[in-house]
């Protein structure tokens, strides 16, 4: 049943990962058709500020939360979720408050530093607003692991990875067509943050309540608890931060240094890309405790199947999304506006480098889990490094060809190094062959397939539509017929719950 419950919890987490996508997607749509490439860029700059921000401003609370509460569960201990909150929210709150503070008060040399040449005096009014939303936004980030935690994996999804994202898709719906700002856009955007905080509140209240009335006096002090909590997420922080500075300075140099529109155009670009890693997320979720409890025991061969079986089934779902954005970009690109068809370039080299990176699989999972955390630590900041320096060595050369070649030279090195700690250090053998009829039939129907598509029917968005259809339906039969040669079986055998919905 433990494993029934697991593999609920990751098809749970990927249906409410792929709506959040799907979400952020069409709000990308509305504003570049809106807006075009020069207001989408100043919406994304503002969004991937803010985003920077409030994110590392959770200071690691989310693995914490998760990690101490289970604890708790685990060990029946009652009375004590209401105090580790309340550990994780004040420094949080405090700080928040601080860098929102600082934000407003700097914000004109901020912009001068964020903003292309001429460009400040636009960036300076987002974020003087973004300002007293940082703390918010922050606490909100605490809050929802802590829903997550307290309320069930059902509650959560549901609350907070479809109905909130849906709420902020209509916000910013119907403001862009109302205003017709970049501005106006973002502050819906931003607008639906206190009220989603207040959702959640009301979601805790009731655990919580019940939580503090069973507390009993036979708990650990205050302060030791603190320092136990901080002292774990140390590290998290330092390895949050990193990873979503990864997700974001590629936007943010592109609008410095080259133009509004060519970073709007360029977050269009990195964001469809993004939206395929729902599956690796929800894989995570759904394997890193079986992961951990192997690699805990010594289990090598255990884990090194586990791994295999899961990614060979992560090859399955997202090389045909890759493989339609590189040979369909520009179709795609379409859908957001005339504009955006010059990301056709970007979006093929960041589709290619996908096709890679996804091919190893979880092996941040396999590092993390098997408390080598400093090495994902040492491993991020070497490529936060490394992608600063590229970027600002080729994108004045070659704009966002050359941002996007970073991506490349970056996923590919970050995949490399975890690659060979996690097979020569960790002594968990990675397995390509098993892949390759994976990858094959993947390629063979997406790859052949889509490739006939373009070159009969051309690159229209009816023409993606007709091709998805015809493809998929190709490509459905394909792993129907090869399910025990493709390792779909053994996924069923391996997460009972999968083949309900077979």
């Amino acid at each position: 049943m433990r494993d029934e419950r697991l593999a609920r919890s990751g098809l749970l987490s990927l249906i409410g990962s792929a709506a959040s996508a799907l979400s952020a997607l069409v709000i990308a749509v509305i504003i570049g058709n809106a807006l075009g490439a020069y207001g989408t860029g100043l919406f994304f700059q503002a969004v991937g500020f803010f985003t920077i921000a409030s994110q590392v401003l959770r200071l690691g609370t989310n693995s914490s939360l998760v990690r101490t509460i289970s604890e708790h569960q685990a060990f029946d201990r009652r009375g004590e979720t209401w105090r580790v909150l309340l550990i994780a929210v004040v420094p949080v709150a405090f700080l928040g408050i601080l860098a929102g503070a600082l934000v407003w008060v700097f914000s004109e040399p901020l912009a001068n530093w964020l903003a292309s040449p001429g460009e400040s005096a636009r960036l300076r009014p987002f974020l003087e607003l973004m300002a007293p939303f940082i703390s918010v936004g922050a606490l909100l980030a605490v809050l929802q692991i802590a829903s997550r935690m307290v309320n069930g994996i059902s509650a959560y999804t549901f609350v907070h990875t479809i109905v909130y994202p849906t709420v902020r898709l209509v916000a910013v719906s119907v403001v862009v067509y109302a205003a017709g700002t970049a501005f106006a856009a973002f502050g819906a955007w931003l607008a639906v943050i206190p009220l989603w905080v207040l959702v959640s509140v009301g979601l805790l209240v009731s655990p919580l309540r019940q939580d503090w009335r069973r507390r009993s006096e036979a708990v650990e002090p205050l302060g030791d608890a603190g320092r136990r909590f901080w002292r774990f997420s140390a590290t998290r922080a330092v390895g949050g931060s990193l990873e979503i500075l990864l997700e974001w300075t590629d936007v943010l140099i592109v609008a410095a240094i080259a133009s509004p529109a060519e970073a709007g155009i360029y977050a269009v670009v990195t964001r469809t890309v993004r939206a395929g890693q729902v599956v690796d997320r929800a894989m995570r979720l759904a394997v890193s405790p079986r992961i951990s409890r192997h690699l805990a025991k010594g289990e090598l061969a255990e884990t090194r199947e586990l791994h295999t079986t899961v990614t060979r089934a992560m090859v399955l779902v997202s090389w045909p999304y890759y493989l339609t954005l590189a040979i369909m970009g520009p179709s795609v690109l379409l859908l957001f506006g005339t504009e955006f068809e010059d990301g056709a370039v970007p979006l093929l080299i960041l589709s290619l480098t996908m096709l890679v990176t996804s091919s190893a699989g979880m092996l941040q999972s396999i590092i993390l889990q098997g408390g080598r955390s400093s090495w994902q630590v040492l491993n991020k900041s070497i490529v936060l490094a490394t992608s600063v320096a590229l970027n600002l060595a080729l994108v004045p050369l070659m704009g966002i060809v050359g941002a996007a070649i970073t991506w490349a030279v970056v996923g590919l090195t970050d995949t490399c190094i975890a690659a060979w700690q996690v097979h020569r250090r960790m002594g968990v053998w990675l397995r390509p062959r098993p892949l390759l009829p994976a990858m094959l039939t993947a390629a063979a129907a997406f790859g052949v397939g889509m490739g006939i598509v373009r070159l009969t029917l051309g690159t229209s968005p009816g023409a993606l539509v007709v091709g998805l259809a015809a493809v998929g339906l190709v490509y459905a039969g394909a792993l129907w017929l090869l399910r025990g040669r493709l390792g779909i079986v053994a996924l069923w055998k391996e997460f009972p719950v999968l083949g309900r919905f077979a």
